[in-house]
């Protein structure tokens, strides 16, 4: 649809594929294109149309309630500098009102392309950085995540690996077959030399989703998954010293936590954290904390749980992105979180590949936030806006 003369909707589409291939390289070039696509977005106008979308969108609702209930916070827990602080980064969400209303869907494979293409350039780094052909900034050959935290790194790379499994099942061209399957191993490899241990369990939950999904003879799909997990990770612990060692320490946090009540290692902070938050939002259900205070009585709750207080203080967050939402806007938050939830596992999506794609996409994304606040810093915001929205964008009835 023009729009004075202009094709909104197809430049529109152009900068949201260089979004997507922006993202898992350069911040700045992500944030150059998501604020050109949101200036364009509010330039071509048509709001009659877009809102009659959005009203009818639950993913646009939730969005929406997220943003508005967090900036009201202000009215029973309120600092409204650091609230509109933390608000402020909700702007990363406004690609998914974008992608809703105004992307082409003939453009469709280009947005995954863009981004496999970049994941691609990523790894080549990360690879040169492992075998200390380059120095990157401060990355050390042990943990080669260039351009973000080795664990959205990961959850990002297990992600990339079951959409490049899924095009090997469903595309014909053996030319791209080869292609898939070569960038798939070398993934896999990549996720297995970096740190990120929430990437590597997301891993074997997807790929088991991948190849029962995509295979029709389930005891083949079995016994396919089987073999390769076992095979990855009998390599990986053979010949990844960064594995043995993160899976040593994984071991070690457990046996702290359950043996001598510590929970000073990266597991048992994570445990300790949930904990926390959940015993906040208890004591807070009606309206949360708000934005500006959810973490100002961590000392207090560690203490009556006889958690090393002085090291958990530290944290600013829950390490959870539904858990920081429940507790800072309470029951709205609650089902702000479950909204989000029901949404990404029930785009209408007619297409069996991008069906498939999307309900891989949002098992990592709703794994990765029992781990992360992916709701607060900017790599793991992008991610949701780029693939929720993608993926939901698939499912409007917008031409």
């Amino acid at each position: 649809m023009r729009i004075n003369g202009v094709n909104y909707k197809k430049y529109i589409s152009y900068i949201l594929i260089a979004y997507a291939f922006s993202f898992p390289i350069s911040r700045a070039a992500t944030n150059f294109f998501e604020i050109l696509a949101i200036l364009l977005w509010i330039i071509e106008g048509d709001w009659k149309r877009k809102f009659a979308l959005y009203k009818n969108n639950l993913l646009s609702i939730a969005i929406a309630l997220l943003i508005g209930f967090s900036l009201l916070s202000i009215l029973w827990y309120g600092d409204a500098e650091v609230t509109f602080e933390y608000v402020t980064k909700y702007r990363h969400f406004f690609i998914i009102f974008v992608f809703y209303s105004s992307f082409d869907k003939r453009y469709t494979s280009h947005i995954l392309s863009a981004f496999l293409a970049s994941m691609f350039i990523s790894e080549i780094i990360s690879y040169a950085i492992f075998f200390e052909l380059i120095h990157y900034k401060n990355i050390l050959p042990t943990d080669p995540t260039p351009f973000m935290s080795h664990m959205t790194y990961s959850t990002i790379l297990a992600f990339t690996i079951n959409v490049l499994l899924a095009r090997f099942f469903y595309k014909k061209n053996l030319k791209y077959k080869l292609f898939y399957i070569f960038f798939f191993l070398t993934a896999t490899t990549n996720l297995f030399i970096n740190g990120g241990r929430t990437g590597q369990v997301i891993f074997i939950i997807l790929i088991f989703m991948t190849i029962f999904t995509s295979l029709e003879h389930k005891i083949k799909a079995f016994l396919l998954s089987i073999s390769i997990l076992i095979t990855t990770f009998f390599l990986a612990y053979t010949l990844s010293p960064n594995f043995q060692k993160r899976s040593t320490q994984l071991y070690d946090d457990i046996t702290n936590v359950i043996e001598i009540n510590n929970y000073e290692g990266s597991g048992g902070t994570r445990l300790a954290l949930s904990i926390i938050g959940t015993q906040t939002f208890i004591d807070n259900p009606l309206l949360g904390t708000g934005v500006a205070y959810n973490m100002h009585d961590i000392k207090t709750y560690a203490d009556r749980n006889n958690f090393n207080a002085s090291f958990l203080s530290r944290f600013a967050d829950y390490h959870s992105g539904f858990l920081t939402i429940s507790v800072q806007l309470g029951v709205v938050g609650v089902i702000i979180s479950l909204m989000i939830i029901y949404a990404l596992f029930t785009f209408a999506i007619q297409k069996r590949e991008y069906k498939i794609l999307s309900f891989l996409y949002a098992t990592a994304f709703i794994l990765f936030s029992l781990t992360h606040n992916t709701f607060h810093t900017m790599s793991p915001m992008v991610f949701f806006a780029l693939f929720s929205g993608y993926f939901n964008s698939l499912s409007s009835k917008c031409d």
